[in-house]
């Protein structure tokens, strides 16, 4: 059979992708945190305890992204796999790299070259090369992969120091795509690391970042539930819990844990809009933003700030102090839905409401500690209302000073105090001062009054509240009583 001339083979065909296809994996929406993320997560699963990001600029005057580890590294084949498009597959349990698909996509996300640099401790100096200029004109996914020369092993040796014995350097050269400037880039990737890998480096593992290529600062975790602040009413530490998944390829249900912390953060300082405690900047502000759940596979973190709709619900002002973490296994991946490039989660339905149901207890307390610090505001509130209103109230009883005849005739009185005699000049501006500083304590009462009673109308909501217990409640309807009752006496 022919179409066109040309005689259609309906056998097996070769559909090897054409080499343009890696232009087109530059452009899958692949930010800065998640790139980086991606490489540093191989080196955490290669055994690194020291990473080492850098910004500088090289010869060309074009930005150099360089990321150096300490891991276990890799001889020819691992390296030639790492370079070939999902070839080092991680499906094993208790790893952070999934498709290996990422390193590939994320640095060709910033640039279209990238160089390693690898050594295993038994072995030499490697080094590999990924050019996507080279293979479009070539037109086939072929590049170098050879023993490292004189120069390249010095500078390896420089970089990773001498005392060690293994390690991976990347370089993501000319990176076309780096759209922040370097001091940005370190202070976004201080906020990312430490927010992403925050269990990491409470383990030991030890991050740096800098824009020159020399070793940077150290990069601290950061705790969203901000667990060492004394303040902080912490709900659950680190709860297991047992939950059900389908295995994939055979879809046979079993079990797997996962842990579950919650905190309630303490309370903000006034006009800080949640920047603050104590004075003290908080490192991720309070806010609708950054309310939520905190999810985290393997130890590090794929999902911020989520509100899944039945689990921790819409966002409102008054969730603002209210966070929680999960950490879940790799065996969960197909439950989370999480994309090869850890951006997200999207838990299936069934998955969802496990966590319902795990989550909706701490809710419960959590909700209920805020209504317990708002009783008590409000009930201080309204005692300091009370009692400068009863205050106001006997200051308005106790006249003013009034002027008489002889004082009304002459316009000038003369006062005796101690041994001096002073002058008050003009009476009818003395009179009506007295009656202003009686007006003023009777305007100030009325705003206490109505202060009083904006106070008893909130404690009146919180009893409408479904959520608190009937505990709770009857201290609101005591304080409410104060209120109403000192309502009475005006």
């Amino acid at each position: 059979m022919q179409e066109n001339g040309s005689e259609i083979n309906r056998g097996l065909v070769d559909v090897t992708p054409d080499v343009r296809l890696l232009s087109v994996l530059r452009a899958t929406g692949v930010n800065l945190n998640t790139a980086m993320g991606e490489i540093v997560d191989n080196s955490i699963d290669a055994g690194a305890n020291e990473i080492d990001l850098y910004v500088y600029n090289n010869d060309r005057k074009k930005s150099n992204i360089m990321i150096v580890d300490n891991g276990k590294g890799m001889n020819d084949a691992t390296l030639r796999g790492s370079l070939t498009l999902a070839k080092e597959l991680k499906l094993g349990i208790n790893q952070l790299g999934k498709y290996g698909m990422g390193m590939k996509t994320a640095a060709l996300s910033l640039s279209t070259q990238f160089e390693v640099f690898t050594q295993k401790a038994s072995g030499e100096v490697l080094y590999g090369e990924y050019n996507i200029n080279k293979m479009e004109q070539l037109g086939q996914f072929k590049t170098t992969v050879r023993l490292a020369n004189e120069e390249e092993v010095s500078f390896f040796k420089s970089k990773l120091g001498r005392r060690q014995r293994s390690g991976t350097i990347i370089i993501i050269k000319n990176a076309d795509r780096l759209d922040v400037t370097h001091q940005t880039f370190v202070r976004q990737m201080q906020s990312f690391i430490g927010l992403t890998y925050k269990n990491f480096i409470n383990r030991g593992v030890a991050f740096t970042v800098n824009d020159v290529p020399a070793k940077g600062d150290k990069i601290e975790a950061i705790d969203v539930l901000m667990r060492e602040n004394k303040k902080t009413f912490v709900v659950a530490e680190r709860d297991h819990y047992v939950v059900e998944y389908n295995a994939p390829k055979t879809d046979q249900v079993k079990n797997t844990s996962i842990e579950v912390s919650a905190t309630v953060l303490p309370k903000p300082d006034h006009n800080s809009r949640g920047k603050k405690v104590d004075g003290k900047d908080v490192q991720l502000p309070m806010n609708q933003t950054n309310q939520g759940i905190y999810f985290y596979r393997e130890g590090r973190m794929v999902g911020q700030a989520l509100n899944w709709h039945n689990v921790f619900g819409e966002r409102h002002n008054e969730k603002n102090r209210l966070r929680i973490e999960i950490n879940c296994k790799s065996e969960l991946d197909q439950e989370i839905n999480m994309n090869f490039l850890k951006g997200n989660v999207h838990p299936t339905t069934q998955f969802k409401n496990q966590l319902s149901e795990i989550i909706e207890p701490y809710m419960s307390e959590m909700r209920e500690r805020l209504y317990k610090e708002e009783k008590k505001e409000l009930a201080a509130k309204a005692k300091k209302i009370a009692t400068g209103l009863q205050q106001r109230k006997i200051e308005m009883v106790i006249p003013g000073p009034m002027v008489n005849s002889k004082q009304r005739s002459t316009g000038i009185d003369k006062v005796k105090v101690g041994s001096k005699t002073d002058k008050v000049t003009d009476n009818k501006a003395v009179t009506k001062t007295n009656i202003t500083k009686r007006n003023s304590k009777s305007n100030s009462a009325v705003r206490d009054i109505k202060n009083l009673l904006v106070a008893a109308k909130e404690i009146r909501k919180l009893l409408e509240a479904k959520d608190v217990s009937e505990e709770v409640k009857n201290e609101f309807r005591a304080e409410l009583g104060l209120a109403v009752a000192e309502l009475e006496t005006v």
